[in-house]
């Protein structure tokens, strides 16, 4: 396995400013790609999904009495002594008008868009996710803050659930099972496969755990996706390898997963919770998989630029493989203005 911790350029306005966009995917060396790539610009050849995670959604809504108990009044007074000031609700509307903007085919939120689980919360949560886009345009899995407590699911994420549930394409290939995870969402040669890795746990621990029945079905869903020749995106929230994250913030069968990424094989990884950008790939029985954590979208932390990033993935097929660009953007915290902070190249085979 490789680690490829990622290279940023984002800092002062003299670096890479909004507007300034460099036509990398153009200037291709395939001559087949850049005549795709110019003579059909948004086509279907061409996808465009945009990915941000841990959103934190603030200001919280009043907290009642009732309502602190348990774990919950711990996380409120850590919201109060500290959060608050670094997930900032000024900072994602600056990336989330950014990425709106842009206008990508698709956009997925990778979890925690809440904080302490709290009713209100989740309406909140609910009226942002319709402000990126409508369902059939964003597509939403749960973090462990969204799973906070324990909590009857229709005064929590059933809210969301038109953002979480596949599409007719998707289901025509791989039906949804009781549990709803995994759900499969296509659009043309791309299918998305969304987890939940959200369990309530006790206090101070932020672990996360898929359980044997949906990695079976991630299983059937990786092979029957490979056969029918889609670049399959998963989309998880925990870090989905052994060693991304220490114990009590770690993805408890995360040895298991990676086993049947290697055995089935997948072209991306999507996921947050480490609220920092990184990319590990490692080799599968189909070829590389590329996995790709990416920070908080609200963050604001002094010392730390960029914090708050979404990245933008520009995914066509090239012959009988796949190209794949990862687009950073970010905000600088001095100016609240988002720039492109990162440009590469995941895939090219």
């Amino acid at each position: 396995m490789h680690h490829r911790r990622s290279r940023t350029l984002c800092g002062p306005p003299d670096l890479v400013p909004v507007g300034r966009r460099r036509h990398d995917f153009a200037r291709s060396k395939s001559p087949l790609l850049s005549t795709l790539v110019l003579t059909t610009s948004r086509s279907l050849s061409l996808f465009t999904l945009a990915h941000l995670s841990d959103i934190h959604l603030s200001p919280m809504p009043r907290a009642r009495r009732r309502d602190l108990l348990g774990k919950r009044v711990l996380g409120y007074v850590n919201w109060h002594r500290g959060r608050k000031l670094v997930h900032r609700r000024d900072i994602l509307d600056v990336l989330t008008r950014d990425l709106v903007e842009r206008q990508p085919d698709h956009i997925a939120v990778t979890g925690d868009l809440v904080n302490l689980g709290l009713p209100e919360e989740f309406l909140l949560a609910a009226e942002w996710l319709h402000h990126l886009g409508p369902p059939d345009r964003v597509t939403a899995i749960p973090g462990n803050h969204d799973a906070y407590v324990r909590l009857h699911p229709e005064r929590g994420t059933w809210h969301w659930r038109l953002f979480m549930e596949a599409n007719e394409a998707g289901e025509a290939l791989i039906r949804t099972p009781p549990t709803a995870f995994p759900f499969v969402r296509r659009f043309g040669d791309v299918a998305l496969v969304a987890l939940s890795s959200a369990i309530p746990t006790m206090p101070f621990i932020a672990a996360g755990r898929l359980g044997s029945a949906q990695r079976s079905f991630l299983k059937l869903a990786l092979e029957e996706l490979s056969r029918a020749g889609l670049f399959r995106v998963v989309l998880i929230h925990h870090p989905p390898l052994p060693g991304q994250a220490s114990w009590r913030r770690s993805l408890r069968d995360a040895k298991a997963t990676m086993s049947i990424l290697k055995e089935t094989g997948a072209e991306l990884v999507l996921h947050g919770h480490n609220h920092e950008q990184t990319v590990f790939e490692f080799d599968t029985v189909t070829g590389p998989v590329v996995v790709v954590g990416v920070p908080s979208a609200s963050e604001a932390v002094s010392g730390r630029i960029p914090a708050a990033r979404y990245n933008e993935y520009r995914i066509a097929r090239l012959g009988d493989g796949w190209r794949c660009e990862m687009v950073g953007r970010a905000v600088v915290n001095s100016t609240a203005h988002v720039w492109e902070c990162e440009r590469r190249v995941l895939r090219e085979s």
